[in-house]
């Protein structure tokens, strides 16, 4: 058992070392060296795991389809209904923040590439009609009454909006921003089921603040499932934070604020895991599930928790972003918050995996 732990470890440590070659050199700059000495170990050790540069190309491409779908059951596994599923689905397939724009210049290069290579050009073909084949899927169940070669024009036209815009925004981010995307991609499947149904309702315009039909609430230990699920599709979860423990261990330290957002269905659509420990305040896991973000739910969730601090008679509020993540840094200074010159040291004193 312990070999094979070490085993899976290893082939762990040598996926994040190539997508972080990816991310930083492209499909160009992704070798076996570069690899080995992102994941500080040899060549050998890379070879043995993926003997070849077309392995190791496929593997990469793997990995950019597990990330995009384990978000895309998350987020639709958090809507209440298929028409917001949808939403939630497409909305995914965007880039609008920094972890996605660097899976849309990832795909965008292995687009490039699969023109020339029939292997990679299969793997792509099969990615895609995955991708359509959900989209048809939530379609259908938000349009029984339509008929399947409908359901099957439709999809496409919104599959294709959604990659168009996620390529272009990867190729042009000033042209491009995510608030274009996301308005792109409302109003085409706005167009398409109609602006506002029992199913889905109608978008809120996402340059305005607001939050409208988000309840806030203490977290309660049948949210768990909802809450993990929310983390996970955006992209909160690591494997060395296990979510179910990081819950628990909460609720046994100032569990009143621990708060939630749901939705007028009861959903969970937003959390905060925020704390005081007598000098600072701390937020974590701030989270907005994908279709709402844009519309206030963060905004309202960080001012709730700022009045529960307060009342505690906490002076400041520290949190921690990870380096690079420039949308949220941004969301932030929105909020007033601003960046402090220090740095941010931690160790593991309780292991998760």
């Amino acid at each position: 058992m312990a070999r094979q732990r070490d085993v899976d470890d290893q082939r762990q440590r040598l996926s994040e070392a190539t997508w972080a070659v990816l991310t930083e050199r492209g499909l160009p700059g992704l070798t076996i060296r570069a690899v080995a000495e992102r994941a500080g170990c040899t060549t050998g050790l890379v070879m043995h795991a993926f003997p070849t540069k077309d392995a190791l190309l496929l593997h990469a491409r793997d990995l950019l389809h597990a990330a995009t779908r384990l978000r895309a059951d998350a987020a639709e596994a958090a809507a209440a209904t298929p028409g917001q599923a949808l939403e939630a689905v497409l909305l995914n397939a965007l880039s609008l923040d920094d972890r996605s724009a660097d899976e849309a210049r990832v795909w965008v290069s292995y687009l490039a590439a699969a023109l020339a290579d029939p292997t990679l050009a299969e793997r792509h073909r099969a990615g895609n009609r995955s991708f359509v084949a959900r989209v048809e899927r939530l379609l259908g169940a938000s349009r029984p009454a339509w008929s399947a070669e409908r359901i099957r024009t439709e999809a496409r036209t919104l599959v294709a909006v959604a990659e168009g815009m996620n390529t272009l925004g990867a190729a042009d981010p000033e042209t491009y921003p995510p608030e274009v995307q996301r308005r792109s991609m409302t109003d085409a499947l706005s167009r398409t089921l109609g602006p506002a149904d029992a199913g889905r309702p109608a978008a809120p315009d996402p340059l305005q603040a607001g939050g409208a039909g988000l309840s806030i609430r203490p977290f309660d230990e049948a949210d768990t499932e909802q809450v993990v699920t929310l983390w996970a599709a955006c992209g909160l979860t690591r494997p060395w934070n296990d979510p179910h423990r990081d819950i628990a261990r909460k609720l046994t330290v100032q569990p009143e604020l621990f708060l939630v957002g749901v939705d007028t269905a009861g959903a969970v659509v937003a959390s905060a895991m925020a704390g005081f420990d007598g000098h600072r305040g701390w937020v974590n896991y701030l989270a907005v599930t994908p279709a709402r973000q844009g519309h206030g739910d963060g905004r309202a969730l960080m001012h709730e928790v700022e009045q529960r601090l307060l009342a505690l008679g906490c002076p400041k509020v520290n949190l921690q972003i990870r380096e690079g993540n420039e949308g949220v840094m941004e969301f932030y200074r929105t909020l007033s918050y601003t960046r402090d010159a220090a740095v941010s040291f931690g160790k593991r004193l309780i292991p998760d995996a």
